[in-house]
């Protein structure tokens, strides 16, 4: 038993050192900044429209189907690694405390995400239902139960290998939290919440029951936990290099029109090779794709010009930032020391595919105003993003990657 608990605690301490190794990367103060500025603006515009609610808005409905969404979203952090299937696949007997502390470490994680997201609704929901802030420390305390529930029911499930009931489960259990949230936050029947209670114990003790002759997957909970730390991986390779990441490489033939308009030149080569980067890597392609496609959607329904304006450039901010790791994507690669091409003409290339992003996003985004009806917002959102473009790719972007080269 003490080898599994000196396991657990290396484990912690490796875990917490790979996260603060990129966690001071990715929160700098660039970000925090920009962070600010759009908690700032979001907070005043979101305090401007609770103002305008009434009795009649469906807050109670929103807050259950959002809050239930984050209570099914309860992944078990086990920390096991692919060597485990072998080394401690003989210890499983003696692992039981292993992965309660695994429950309870995932409990302490998620709640401050349940805590973040009821402190913003409370505003809207004591704005239409007339309730007071005192009743925050109810909700909260009824969301940490149903949150150590779903946790429980999620780790009895993974005994079971297929996917098909992973899926099913997930439903089930969103529908059993958006109901039962519903019924307290809309005041209903205390009968039938007690009703729903009873069913939640009932669906715990099932599974409980259900698994208790069957072992433990381990194969299935060590891709899990892979694919927990990949999608960490992912977002910190947004601010800085990332050796344990695999990025996948897409052919995305539908984009070759676009690399056709580089020209064969010697000159040209580094730029080929970032914009060949930019469009067929996953992890850059992608960020590009949805950071535009949720700019695209707030801005089409903003209906305040500065605010709009504010988002656009904020995201398109965002995605510059977090596209100059790419520079650095080829240094250790040996070919392309080989290019007869001048030092020089590396950094002018990325400026111009960065350039040439961010002047199709504002493009992008302007378009979205437009058509939402706002003429002279699109006018001025292509106005500012060309001038944005222009100033990040000759100014910021420039003193940045002098640090790189230093």
């Amino acid at each position: 038993m003490k080898n599994i608990d000196e396991i657990w605690k290396k484990r912690v301490v490796e875990y917490n050192t790979e996260l603060r190794k990129y966690l001071r990367y990715m929160f700098n103060d660039h970000l925090l900044f920009v962070l600010i500025f759009a908690l700032g603006g979001g907070a005043f515009t979101y305090n401007q429209w609770v103002a305008t609610l009434d009795g009649s808005f469906p807050a109670p409905l929103i807050m259950a189907v959002i809050l239930g969404l984050i209570l099914t979203w309860s992944p078990v952090y086990t920390f096991l690694r692919e060597a485990d299937a072998v080394f401690l696949l003989p210890l499983e007997s003696r692992m039981k405390s292993f992965f309660q502390k695994g429950i309870w470490t995932s409990f302490i994680s998620q709640s401050y995400i349940l805590l973040l997201v009821l402190a913003a609704m409370m505003p809207m929901y004591v704005k239409v239902t007339g309730q007071e802030f005192q009743s925050f420390f109810l909700l909260l305390a009824l969301l940490l139960g149903l949150k150590v529930w779903n946790l429980y029911v999620r780790w009895y499930t993974l005994k079971n290998q297929e996917r098909e009931a992973h899926l099913v489960d997930y439903v089930i259990r969103f529908a059993l939290n958006a109901v039962f949230l519903y019924m307290v936050l809309s005041d209903a029947s205390m009968v039938l919440a007690a009703v729903v209670a009873i069913i939640l114990l009932g669906y715990l003790f099932y599974f409980k029951l259900s698994v208790k002759e069957k072992s433990l997957k381990w194969d299935v909970l060590i891709s899990l936990e892979e694919q927990r730390m990949l999608l960490f991986y992912r977002m910190a390779n947004m601010f800085t290099d990332v050796p344990k990441l695999k990025g996948k490489v897409h052919r995305r033939r539908w984009l070759d029109g676009l690399l056709n308009t580089i020209k064969y030149q010697q000159k040209q080569t580094f730029t080929f090779l970032y914009a060949r980067s930019l469009l067929r890597t996953s992890e850059y392609f992608g960020l590009y794709i949805r950071l535009s496609l949720i700019a695209m959607v707030i801005l089409f329904f903003s209906d305040t010009l500065w605010l709009g304006i504010a988002i656009g450039l904020l995201f398109m901010y965002l995605t510059g930032f977090q596209l100059i790791p790419m520079y650095k994507r080829f240094d250790y690669k040996i070919w392309v020391s080989l290019y007869p091409a001048a030092q020089g003409i590396k950094k002018q290339s990325f400026q111009k595919v960065v350039l040439w992003s961010l002047i199709v996003q504002a493009i992008l985004f302007s378009i979205a105003l437009l058509v939402s009806g706002q003429w002279a917002g699109s006018a001025l959102m292509l106005a500012a993003g060309l001038l944005f473009s222009f100033v990040f790719s000759f100014s910021y972007l420039i003193q940045r990657l002098k640090k790189f080269d230093s």
